[in-house]
């Protein structure tokens, strides 16, 4: 699958499955390379405990201490930015997409653009969305 929407932001690829297979799925590829997660959102829970309605929209967050301590040692304010996170949501349409920060407006934005590790932070984040979409 190829990276279906652009902006300066975002990668935004779209997914062959539903929302729950789709984060099932990127699920599945972070553990099989060993990648802790750290936090899984579930906005449209959240939205139903508040009395308020939500197409299935989910984040997860996840991440290499290893790699993301490197990064914050050359600039400790890239921190806000860590760790790497993924968002799985569905339109009014019905279909899933799966967004990740684009790495290389991160690296510009903290003076990291030479850094190798944001190159493979961002061939992780690809993987990963091509996996699992």
């Amino acid at each position: 699958m190829t990276e279906t929407k652009k902006n300066g932001r975002l990668c935004i690829y779209q997914s062959a499955f539903d929302s729950r297979e789709t984060v099932a799925r990127v699920e599945r590829e972070l553990e099989k390379r060993n990648i802790p997660i750290f936090a899984r959102f579930d906005h449209e829970r959240n939205a139903e405990e508040a009395g308020l309605l939500l197409r299935p929209t989910e984040v997860l967050v996840f991440g290499s201490p290893e790699a993301g301590t490197r990064l914050m040692q050359k600039n400790q304010s890239v921190s806000i930015e860590l760790p790497l996170r993924i968002s799985v949501w569905e339109d009014e349409k019905g279909k899933v997409w799966l967004a990740f920060p684009r790495m290389s407006y991160i690296a510009e934005a903290y003076g990291l653009a030479l850094d190798p590790v944001i190159e493979k932070m961002q061939e992780l984040l690809e993987d990963l969305a091509k996996s699992a979409a």
